[in-house]
């Protein structure tokens, strides 16, 4: 399942999963951040990557310099996203 995080300028929408089991992962845990964002075609450019490490693991319809923003986005995120995931996702109260 994938929680609601935010929606960004042009409409880049964030969402998030649970938090993910993964001994390979350093702390044991990861969390998969998709982020979307329609294009003049009405088509859906999209990126997946997984927390803590930042890794991308899927792109389709970004543009280099769309994806430095994201992950820079992403890096500025990054805590929040993992704590709102820790929490429980759409539970999640700051």
């Amino acid at each position: 399942m994938l929680y609601p995080y935010a929606t960004f300028l042009g409409h880049l929408i964030i969402t998030f999963s649970q938090v993910l089991k993964d001994s390979n992962q350093k702390g044991g845990e990861k969390v998969f951040v998709h982020l979307e964002q329609p294009d003049d075609e009405m088509v859906f450019k999209e990126a997946r990557y997984y927390l803590p490490d930042h890794k991308l693991i899927y792109n389709e319809g970004f543009l280099p310099d769309e994806q430095k923003r994201n992950e820079k986005i992403l890096k500025n995120n990054a805590e929040l996203i993992m704590k709102c995931a820790k929490k429980g996702g759409s539970n999640f109260k700051p």
